[in-house]
């Protein structure tokens, strides 16, 4: 009798979240039929073979981080990524600290130098004050420490991925850097967004 309580437990995750995820899709039908939605590039990238953050391989990609300024966007690819040229981003906070998320650490703070070990990098500077971007980089700092998931929904402050938490930091000071409208939002979509300036690239979006 016990086994089959076991077996239950076990069986019972798994229908909840088919039927949890059911029921977002049918809620959101339409972002299948949009090509500028995530969603859309995520199942494409799936019926073609393509999962996760793609090609994982250190390079090199030269891109100067002289530039920098608190509150600046990056993002780091690597080829035949599952959800567009970006796999990464983080928020630069100053002083080469850079605030991101991953899986084993959750919301963390680490130096930017490995942003040119991407096969490629970009530097998107939000058009917005000096004192909302440190409004904004005040906002993510109470995060760390925080749980991360991969593709946490836009909505709640509960699980965080690396370009969810850069997203909801501006959001807070309404600046919304999303205008694909998505359940979620991938590093790419920043590039996008008219309220950003691309001042680095090395690679192609």
């Amino acid at each position: 009798m016990r086994i089959n309580k076991v077996w239950l437990r076990l069986g019972i995750f798994p229908v909840l979240g088919l039927l949890l995820a059911t029921i977002i899709i049918m809620d959101n039908i339409n972002l299948l039929s949009r090509r500028d939605s995530i969603t859309f590039t995520y199942l494409e990238s799936l019926r073609n073979g393509n999962a996760g953050y793609g090609e994982i391989s250190d390079y090199n990609n030269d891109i100067s981080l002289a530039s920098l300024k608190p509150g600046d966007i990056l993002l780091g690819g690597w080829p035949n990524c599952a959800y567009g040229s970006f796999s990464h981003a983080g928020l630069y906070l100053g002083n080469n600290e850079v605030l991101e998320g991953y899986v084993d650490s959750g919301i963390t703070i680490n130096t930017v130098d490995h942003y040119r070990n991407y096969a490629q990098a970009c530097i998107l500077r939000v058009q917005t004050s000096a004192n909302v971007k440190k409004r904004a980089i005040e906002y993510a700092r109470q995060q760390e420490g925080k749980i991360f998931y991969p593709v946490a929904f836009k909505n709640g402050e509960r699980y965080w991925n690396c370009s969810k938490i850069i997203w909801k930091a501006y959001m807070e000071q309404n600046i919304d850097l999303d205008n694909t409208h998505d359940l979620w939002i991938a590093p790419v979509v920043f590039c996008k967004s008219p309220n950003v300036k691309i001042i680095g690239l090395k690679g192609e979006i």
